[in-house]
């Protein structure tokens, strides 16, 4: 089994490497990924997929009717978010719309603890105190059954714009309802978040109103719907691509004051502006209101227009984003301890409550289920006997089929298959704890709980060779994420020359050298132990990333995952073997006397170091002698027998999230 992808594309390689007059080695990635026809690598460089129309949603007319006409009459409509950005994005987008249009517009978010999730009766009563005649929810709403028939029995009417699954109450006839499962093609549109939804929305209301299609406004909101894209780490395919490819672009040249100020708090620059900046470090901050006070507060900034306004909302938010990473450092460490005493070092699910803040534990989930690669659940305690928290799973698993079959002992739980809600009486804690435990291992294991996955990386990536070129495709290729994973490397087997800390000192900048080319690294929650120990082989899973400074864009390794390499799999090993097999023909015991003193692991490894030479054409087997043949120079990482044998030696040292995973961008 191959460790990396593009050991066995060659021929589909060079066919697509001519057809688009491209690297070799960016068209083994390319076809590594499954991208084998002309057609496909073509809608993979462009991102073209055509936009949808919003009138694929079956409801799209009674809803813009419905809105459209309390626009009208001035009737204030209420727009009803969530607290995570994509729930505050959508409520931006769909009240800025409305604005635009000449509506009153008023906006109502829950407040994590004490409303919970969605619309509620007391959302409903503060509309209500507003004078709202119409209820637009956005990013909720599909299961608000019972605050939906409340607002119609008290004269109000209701629109439901949502992307999460519905449960098992159906939404009251009558109500607008814009939803994969009302949708001409539901499996397309089930990749949509939140705020693409309202985006498909605002639009319609637009283009019914003949709003110019050139307007700054129209670039906004679809930044805005990037922007929930992004946060809410929906695929990255079909619409959804092109969305944060040319949304992207929008909050780079378009948007609020709140947005500018935000950005330039952050130290982003708008002209360099990329997905990754917005994942890793503006996302973060928007979410840390919801998490850690009010998510009121990131929807005033980005619909804010008045500098100074929007100047001190961001300075809150910076204080915020401050107290939510200590929160989730304390918290995270705690959980460790509390897995280690409740499951064990290799649990096939984690279930753990603490005296936690409530915005945070869905943070810790995700680490949790990064760092155990299994689903896992994190509770706060809430003082009134009951638990609430959040879940997060590994890629391959879902969540919420997970907490269904745990539904007996759960009060109740919703999401979707990457991230789900879900509250108890914390005495159901032991029930709820083996439940789960029961239905993941009913589920199977993940191929990262079942050990090393078959494949570690897309391909392999020398230090001595010039990345300039390979990022420069590879930011053609992006955006990355879910359905379309960043391309990672393989680099190895390497020694660290040089570490030192970064930051607070959880992170490290190190030297790697293989032969005489060496390369920066930066690691990012690196394992402490590494920055007492750096000695011996080493081999990393990187990303190649773009590292802009001073003005100058370069490429710069970004660590995934290390590890231990033993002796064995060294290039001077290697070289010494061959030197003994040069010395003239030999059976394979005459080879490991003659290479007996090299390493003491040796021995049981030299068939594989033969099985090397031979499979790369530097070595034949002739009437059971073996000899040097001539042959083209050839890279080792080539050969699956090195490849086999490399992961023999593979010993991991962990690497706790990269800085991408810093801030868990569901809510």
């Amino acid at each position: 089994m191959p460790l990396w992808r593009a050991a066995a594309v060659m021929d589909v390689a060079r066919r697509l490497a001519s057809a688009f007059e491209m690297p070799l080695r960016v068209a083994r990635l390319i076809a590594a990924r499954g991208y084998t026809e002309p057609e496909e690598v073509e809608r993979l460089l462009t991102a073209d997929e055509p936009w949808s129309d919003p009138m694929d949603f079956d409801d799209m007319r009674a809803a813009c009717e419905h809105i459209l006409r309390a626009v009208s009459a001035r009737e204030v409509i209420a727009v009803i978010g969530d607290y995570d950005v994509d729930g505050v994005s959508a409520a931006v987008i769909v009240a800025k719309a409305i604005q635009a249009l000449g509506g009153r517009v008023t906006c109502h978010i829950p407040e994590r603890v004490s409303d919970g999730y969605g619309f509620s009766l007391r959302l409903l009563e503060e509309a209500k105190n507003e004078g709202a005649s119409l209820i637009v929810t956005v990013d909720n709403g599909i299961r608000a059954v019972e605050a939906i028939r409340a607002a119609m029995a008290d004269g109000l009417s209701v629109v439901v714009t949502d992307h999460h699954e519905p449960g098992d109450e159906i939404v009251p006839s009558g109500v607008p309802v814009l939803h994969f499962t009302r949708h001409r093609d539901p499996s397309s549109a089930k990749r949509g978040c939140g705020a693409f939804v309202a985006w498909k929305l605002a639009t319609q209301l637009l283009d019914s109103s003949g709003f110019p299609q050139t307007h700054a406004l129209r670039r906004w909101i679809l930044g805005l719907a990037a922007l929930g894209t992004l946060a809410d780490m929906m695929p990255v395919v079909g619409e959804n691509r092109r969305l944060i490819r040319e949304g992207v672009r929008a909050l780079a040249e378009e948007g609020s004051a709140g947005w500018r100020v935000l950005c330039d708090g952050a130290r982003v620059s708008r002209d360099t502006l990329g997905a990754s900046d917005v994942s890793w470090r503006l996302v973060p901050r928007l979410n840390a209101a919801g998490r850690m006070a009010h998510a009121d507060l990131a929807f005033r900034l980005l619909m804010a227009e008045d500098e100074e306004e929007a100047k001190r909302l961001a300075e809150t938010m910076e204080v915020l984003n401050a107290k939510r990473r200590e929160a989730v450092d304390r918290a995270f460490a705690e959980a460790v301890e509390a897995v280690e005493r409740e499951h064990g070092p290799n649990p096939p699910a984690i279930v753990v409550a603490g005296a936690w803040p409530l915005g945070v534990v869905g943070l810790v989930a995700g680490r949790l289920a990064q760092a155990y690669a299994c689903p896992a659940v994190a509770l706060a305690e809430m003082g009134d006997g009951t638990l609430r928290g959040s879940g997060r799973a590994p890629e391959g698993v879902s969540m919420l089929d997970l907490l269904r079959r745990c539904a007996d002992v759960l009060h109740q739980y919703g999401g979707h298959d990457a991230a789900v809600g879900c509250a108890l009486n914390a005495s159901q804690l032991p029930a709820f704890r083996a439940a789960l435990l029961e239905a993941a291992v009913a589920a199977g294991p993940t191929s990262s709980a079942a050990g090393e996955p078959a494949v570690v990386a897309d391909d392999y990536l020398m230090l001595s060779e010039s990345a300039d070129e390979l990022l420069g495709w590879l930011e053609r290729l992006a955006p990355f994420g879910p359905e379309h994973e960043p391309f990672r490397f393989f680099v190895g087997p390497v020694e660290i020359v040089r570490c030192a800390r970064m930051g607070s000192g959880e992170h490290l900048r190190l030297t790697l050298a293989e032969g005489d080319a060496c390369q920066d690294a930066v690691w990012f929650r690196a394992p402490e132990r590494i920055a007492h120990d750096t000695s011996g082989l080493w081999a990393f899973i990187v990303e190649l990333v773009p590292n802009a400074w001073r003005g100058a864009v370069r490429p710069q390794l970004r660590i995934e995952q290390g590890y231990r390499l033993s002796r064995a799999v060294s290039r001077e090993v290697f070289a010494a073997v061959f030197r003994a097999l040069r010395r003239g023909p030999c059976s394979m015991e005459t080879l490991r006397q003659r290479v007996g003193g090299i390493s003491p692991d040796l021995v049981r490894d030299l068939e594989s170091v033969v099985a090397t030479f031979v499979e790369l054409g530097f070595a034949a087997l002739d009437g059971g002698l073996y000899h040097v043949i001539a042959s083209q120079k050839r890279d080792l990482r080539d050969s699956l027998a090195y490849q086999a044998l490399v992961r023999r030696h593979l010993r991991p040292v962990g690497g706790g999230p990269s800085e991408r995973m810093e801030e868990e961008r569901t809510s």
